[in-house]
């Protein structure tokens, strides 16, 4: 195997050229000189990127691939050779150095490259706002090693450097690596829910620190914020380069004012690097932790509001924060939903009721926080001031303000602003039926349950009038005429004859998709704009809600900033749940063209018809076998399980035998349809007839009343 070779897939060369992935599937079949696989497996082949652009020239099927690209695919080959993050560090360091010292070029030896990029290490670590902490990351950062491939990923970096300039080349890098899911424990943070978590931390002065700063992203939503002093840890070497280098390309290319910052790679919860409090703390620890230091901790002065208990990783993390705020200082943090509930941390969350350092608890969407598809929640805490905390009394108010958005498409808007409402008068906050009240404390302590949706009030229905009632009652009966028009014909197996039976063939929807026959975009919160909402506009949402019940998009919100990434729905694509009671996939029809998948929504596209029929699809996956296949284990919640199609195995019959059994599965997607149709309209007359017999009830027990207790 050549060792600087760069390797591109099917798909790859489907991107490069322009083409359906099936019509590289031709090339190969039809022309016997493109070239032979060099890795990867049978079902998914990796090419030598030189040989095949060799042959494209020949046939004169390409244009030039973008340096761009090249780039990426350089990073692709380097999977035998080192973890993908440190070479986005080693290309992303030495884009950086290229950007202070232009005109420098990739030495042909090993041994020259080690000096360049020992230059470079050295740009990082004396870069503009830079300070000691960086030094000594990039000295428990992984050594850079310089074998054929590690030569041609640099020299892939500075051709990207070359045509696009350094900045811009880091900030695609960036783009594409971030976007790409977890990785080894490593969940980026989406930036629109780093802007929302910085703007709940309140007053941009004085020093932001983030105890598990990832790639950075935290870090940089509070520099744009107007943080001048930033400092964040991170456990992982690997990552806390990579959040030290997008914030020197943040200071190197920026006119502003200078934001000092510092990044170390250390276990915070053990050994806090930040000697000092901060003006505000920001988050996203892990979750789930049971490695998180029990046993070394049991006797840490850390914990003020009790010793956390093994399976309480994330209080953990929010008393250390609180730990190193200064007083009257914010500390905001990502965590999941079972820390507002669980029994095992109901005397800690108890301890910081009474103390007053828990303010608010926001529940989010499925899906808002990356790659989680539970609600998540934010918790925006205080340190108590010095003098209530010296004598552990409670400070500030008595009462809570919980926030439930997790059914909103776009939530940084409506968070912000029942926020600010909040903040401008605490003691008179007007509460929102189903959004947000302010709880008082009495009501927490009994259990210190802080979960937002079981302490909001719903909407008081108001009373019907004669005329509603009759329109309902004539829209149900309508619907429930028709519904045995809407029966499925029987049988629906389709008369085929025996010549026409299938093999028995399947294929794994992952190699489907990684083969571009069907394009799968990730569950993940669109980025909603904003700085110009007037620009992108309001958008609809498919929710998990409306897959579920059958009804059309419910979510408004402004438009995802990247169309690439989270396309409008077209009529044919599949859509389902991440988490969910049970599979249901839903083929786009009607309503559901032009709005956007929401959160926690997988996003299906059959690129090849003749290879899969998107009814036959959607009605396999939503059935019985399918959705054995497609869901995990149960939840943490014990009731929804998750749901990766990727797992399921299609059977494949011929194309016609596929649409004869998805029109099947379509009569009976509309039949249940219409069923459901009929009842909710019965659901919601029968609760509109007993809304309005109560309201009929309460004003004669009101007009009755003797006028002395009136």
């Amino acid at each position: 195997m050549s060792g600087n070779r760069v390797e591109v897939t099917s798909a790859d060369i489907a991107r490069i050229t322009g083409v359906r992935p099936t019509a590289v599937s031709n090339w190969r079949r039809r022309h016997e000189d493109f070239p032979q696989p060099v890795g990867g497996t049978e079902r998914s082949p990796r090419f030598d990127l030189e040989e095949v652009e060799a042959w494209l020239r020949r046939e004169g099927k390409t244009p030039e691939i973008p340096p761009a690209q090249r780039l990426w695919q350089a990073l692709g080959s380097m999977g035998d050779v080192m973890p993908l993050d440190d070479a986005v560090g080693m290309a992303g360091t030495l884009l950086l150095h290229l950007h202070e010292h232009p005109g420098t070029t990739v030495p042909p030896t090993a041994s020259d490259c080690s000096r360049l990029m020992q230059a470079a290490d050295q740009t990082l670590s004396l870069a503009r706002g830079a300070r000691a902490g960086i030094t000594a990351l990039l000295a428990h950062s992984p050594g850079h090693e310089f074998g054929p491939r590690q030569i041609q990923l640099l020299r892939a970096a500075a051709d990207a450097a070359n045509a696009d300039g350094p900045a811009a080349a880091f900030e695609e890098l960036c783009t594409r690596y971030l976007s790409g899911g977890p990785r080894a424990g490593f969940n980026p943070t989406p930036p629109t829910l780093a802007i929302l978590m910085v703007a709940l931390a309140g007053p941009t002065h004085g020093t932001l620190l983030d105890p598990a700063c990832g790639s950075g992203t935290i870090m940089l939503a509070a520099a744009d914020a107007g943080f001048t002093r930033l400092h964040g840890q991170e456990q992982n070497p690997s990552l806390a380069r990579l959040a030290a280098l997008r914030l020197a390309f943040r200071a190197a290319v920026s006119s502003g004012p200078t934001v000092v910052y510092d990044v170390h790679t250390e276990d915070f919860l053990r050994h806090p690097a930040y000697p000092r409090r901060a003006s505000a703390v920001v988050g996203n620890p892990p979750f789930a932790d049971r490695t998180w230091g029990y046993e070394d901790l049991a006797d840490s002065p850390v914990w003020e509001y009790g010793v956390p208990p093994r399976g309480e990783s994330e209080l953990a993390w929010a008393q250390q924060a609180l730990a190193h705020a200064l007083p009257g200082a914010p500390v905001v943090m990502l965590m999941p939903p079972a820390a507002a509930v669980r029994p095992s941390g109901r005397r800690i969350r108890a301890a910081l009721l009474r103390r007053g350092a828990l303010r608010a608890v926001i529940s989010l969407p499925p899906g808002f926080a990356a790659h989680y598809a539970l609600p998540l929640q934010i918790w925006v805490l205080r340190r108590p001031e010095a003098s209530a905390h010296a004598l552990g009394e409670r400070a500030g108010t008595d009462h809570v303000l919980v926030v439930d958005a997790s059914e909103v498409a776009e939530p940084l808007p409506v968070v912000m602003e029942i926020w600010s409402d909040y903040l401008a008068a605490p003691e008179s906050f007007a509460p929102r039926p189903g959004m947000a009240r302010t709880v008082p404390l009495i009501e927490l302590l009994h259990d210190a349950d802080v979960t937002p949706r079981r302490h909001l009030p719903q909407a008081e229905p108001g009373r019907m009038t004669q005329e509603a009632l009759v329109a309902a009652r004539s829209a149900f009966e309508a619907a429930s005429s028709a519904l045995p028009t809407r029966v499925p014909p029987l049988p629906l197996r389709p008369e085929l004859s025996t010549d026409e039976r299938p093999t028995a063939r399947t294929a794994a929807l992952g190699d489907l998709i990684k083969s571009g026959a069907i394009i799968h975009h990730r569950p993940g919160p669109p980025n909603g704009s904003d700085e110009a909402p007037s620009e992108l506009g309001e958008a609809r949402y498919l929710l998990v809600r409306d897959i579920t019940s059958g009804r059309p998009a419910s979510g408004v919100g402004p438009a995802p900033e990247e169309p690439l990434l989270y396309p409008l729905i077209r009529a044919g694509d599949i859509l389902l749940p991440t988490l969910a009671r049970e599979v249901v996939a839903r083929v786009a029809t009607g309503e559901d063209v032009g709005a956007y998948a929401g959160s926690g929504v997988h996003h299906l596209r059959v690129t090849d018809p003749e290879l899969v029929d998107p009814w036959y699809l959607a009605g396999f996956l939503s059935s019985a076998e399918g959705g054995r296949q497609a869901a995990s284990a149960a939840s943490t919640q014990g009731i929804r399980t998750r749901v990766d199609p990727r797992r399921v195995r299609l059977p494949l019959p011929p194309i016609d035998r596929q649409r004869a059994y998805g029109h099947a599965f379509r009569s009976i997607a509309e039949f249940t349809a219409a069923v459901r149709a009929v009842h909710d309209l019965g659901i919601d007359l029968a609760r509109d007839l007993a809304e309005t017999v109560t309201a009929d009830l309460r004003a004669s027990l009101t007009d009755s009343r003797p006028t002395a207790h009136r």
